[in-house]
């Protein structure tokens, strides 16, 4: 027994020992400054320091990572810390910094001594009033001239109100904006304002500490003096002072101890007390960094946690969405099939000794200490990944998720390949329908192209069965006959000279479906004269050719196509007259066409039509001449009007225009 009673002795004198020597982080073991002015704790469990002119630090209980202007701080010079959901609000001499996803943003201002969330606002402590954060502004928070002008050091609120520290005075306001209620609770320098345990306590630089609850206020500790802050730790307060090092009392405000560079610390500036989720206390310095106590009775703990720290599509971080706190599925295109994601956890007690593993659907990695993953190129589908960590005591955390939907390219759709199945077939259908349709046009255009040949070869037919008028041949034969009886034979010999270089001229140019105008004008002369020696009236004949400059031995007109109108103009127009008749026989080209007049004198084609008819020829002639036209010319390539002068009829106009074709 007596042996048992001094093992408990030694073992508990031992541990009394180690948990009274503290261990230090200074710049000797890696912290980047000495002079650190707060300490707090983000969700993840990173211990978040700010110092004097060297910007920021974290800490994950095994190395230090560093923040300062150069990465986007507004100052070095950081008097205080706060962290609220995933930001971290910065105060420093020229104004606030906040650091959400990675990415500082700054705003110019005041300077500011000390941020506190109260109400669901965040207030902004500075040397001359008190401040709120709104839509990314300090706005300044007007209650009355001796609190606004005033250095102020701390808020908080605490039963219905605000305390507001000052350096003079300890103010009430019942509320921020048009307060009805101002008082003036107590005169001294509070230096901060901490709740604890439903109590608010008010630090002080010659009073000690003023401590509020329920319907009672009391002065505490009042032998301390330069007190800078007081926090709750292992069922003790312990109290920090910027010379005296560290007051530990207990519940009941009987004093425990004092710690100072007499009994552990080797400065006793100590700017704050801090307590984190393990129950570990902090004591943050100027001039030797920081402190870590550990208790005697380790705080118990849950399971590990584990948070996300990052995710990255195709090696851009997502900033649209706050990854701890999603539990909906994020969409990515198709081509959004990289993905990087980073976890992290905190132990500070164990924080070189931590490993992880993860889950992507039913893929499971092994333990590693490896804190991230990357995944290129993956296949379209639904992905659950999951990951959970463990200290080296194999404790392990729940395991966390993150839910990601990667879509199916387009082109691998069902509803895309069934359209585009769909399509091609209605392509195909198109394509034999158009091919189908082009054929029977090709074909429609070769029967068309038959018939119209076919219809000028019957036209050119009873062109070639037309071209002499029976009676024509029986008139000049029986003039020739009468020329003859009435021994004329020199005007005989001329008329039969004519008539066969007429019918000869004739005959040549039928086997011909072209021929010069000049060969045309020539037989014309020839028909024409033969006319006007049989004819009982005199009548004269003019050919104008001066709208035409080419040489007309080089123009291709279809033979015979204007005798037929000729011959009318003779018989139906001026065989009537009493007077000399004229026919006049005009040429032009133009726009590619040659045109054509046949001008008379006579009674008019209306009124010729009244008379009864001699032959049924001259009419089928006209008309077979005038098809010929349309069809080497086409519509509205003929007509025939009348020429009216004071509303009497003056004779009768045939146009008509065929296509200018030219031997070379």
């Amino acid at each position: 027994m007596r042996y048992f009673l001094l093992f408990i002795l030694f073992y508990t004198v031992s541990v009394s020992s180690q948990s009274s020597i503290p261990k230090n982080y200074n710049p000797s073991n890696g912290l980047p400054s000495a002079d650190i002015t707060n300490l707090t704790q983000d969700i993840t469990g990173y211990l978040w320091m700010g110092t004097q002119k060297k910007g920021i630090i974290r800490f994950d209980g095994y190395e230090f990572e560093h923040f300062t202007e150069n990465n986007g701080l507004i100052s070095n010079n950081v008097h205080h810390i706060l962290f609220k959901s995933d930001t971290l609000f910065i105060a420093t001499d020229k104004g606030l910094s906040i650091r959400t996803k990675n990415t500082f943003t700054n705003i110019s201002g005041e300077e500011v001594l000390k941020i506190q969330k109260a109400n669901h606002k965040i207030l902004l402590v500075t040397k001359q009033g008190v401040y709120q954060l709104k839509k990314g502004k300090m706005i300044p928070i007007k209650l009355n001239y001796q609190i606004d002008l005033s250095p102020i050091q701390d808020i908080q609120y605490f039963e219905n109100g605000y305390y507001i520290a000052t350096t003079k005075t300890l103010w009430f306001v019942n509320n921020l904006e048009n307060p009805t209620k101002i008082v003036r609770i107590n005169e001294g320098n509070f230096t901060s304002l901490k709740l604890l345990n439903n109590q608010l306590f008010a630090t002080t630089k010659n009073k000690g500490v003023q401590v509020f609850e329920v319907n009672k206020n009391r002065m505490r500790f009042t032998n301390i003096k330069r007190v800078t802050s007081i926090n709750f730790a292992n069922n003790q307060y312990w109290i920090s002072t910027d010379n005296n090092g560290v007051y530990v009392y207990n519940t009941d405000f009987t004093f425990e101890k004092r710690i100072s560079k007499y009994n552990g610390l080797k400065v006793n500036h100590i700017t704050d007390v801090f307590v984190d989720r393990l129950n570990n206390c902090w004591l943050t310095t100027i001039g030797n960094g920081i402190y870590k106590y550990t208790p005697l009775i380790p705080k118990t703990t849950k399971r590990l946690n584990i948070y996300f720290e990052n995710i990255e599509v195709d090696h851009k971080t997502v900033d649209s969405i706050s990854i701890n706190n999603y539990s909906r599925t994020l969409q990515l295109q198709p081509h959004q099939n990289s993905i990087s994601l980073s976890y992290k956890t905190v132990d500070i007690n164990n924080s070189s000794k931590l490993e992880y593993r993860w889950k992507l659907n039913d893929d499971q990695s092994p333990w590693s200490t490896r804190s991230s993953i990357d995944f290129a190129h993956l296949s379209s589908g639904n992905y659950i990944f999951q990951v959970q960590s463990r200290n080296k005591t194999l404790q392990e955390s729940s395991y966390i998720q993150f839910l990601f939907f990667i879509d199916t390219p387009i082109y691998k759709k069902n509803w895309f390949i069934y359209s585009a199945i769909g399509v091609s077939i209605s392509i195909a259908i198109i394509i034999i329908f158009l091919v189908f349709r082009s054929i029977r046009k090709k074909n429609a255009k070769k029967v068309k192209q038959l018939q119209l040949e076919n219809h000028l070869l019957s036209l050119e037919q009873k062109a070639l069965q037309l071209q002499m008028n029976p009676h024509f041949i029986f008139n000049v034969l029986n003039g020739i006959k009468a020329l003859g009886s009435q021994q004329k034979s020199e005007e005989m010999n001329d008329t039969i000279n004519n008539f066969a270089g007429l019918l000869r001229g004739v005959l040549h140019n039928s086997r011909k479906e072209e021929i010069s105008l000049q060969q045309e004008i020539e037989t014309l002369q020839k028909y024409v004269l033969l006319e006007q020696q049989m004819s009982a009236n005199d009548f004269e004949f003019i050919i104008d050719t001066s709208g035409i400059t080419i040489d007309l031995d080089e123009i291709l007109i279809p033979p015979m196509i204007i005798q037929p109108f000729i011959e009318n103009a003779i018989k139906h127009g001026i065989s009537h007259l009493k007077a000399k008749g004229l026919v006049t026989l005009l040429f032009k080209v133009k726009s590619n066409f040659i045109h054509c007049a046949i001008i008379d004198n006579g009674i008019g084609y209306k009124h010729s039509k009244k008379e009864p008819a001699r032959t049924n020829h001259q009419s089928v002639a006209l008309k077979v001449t005038k098809e010929r036209i349309e069809s080497i010319s086409g519509e509205q390539s003929f007509y025939i009007s009348e020429i009216i002068e004071n509303k009497e009829v003056k004779g009768t106009k045939v146009w008509f225009r065929v296509p200018l074709k030219t031997e070379f």
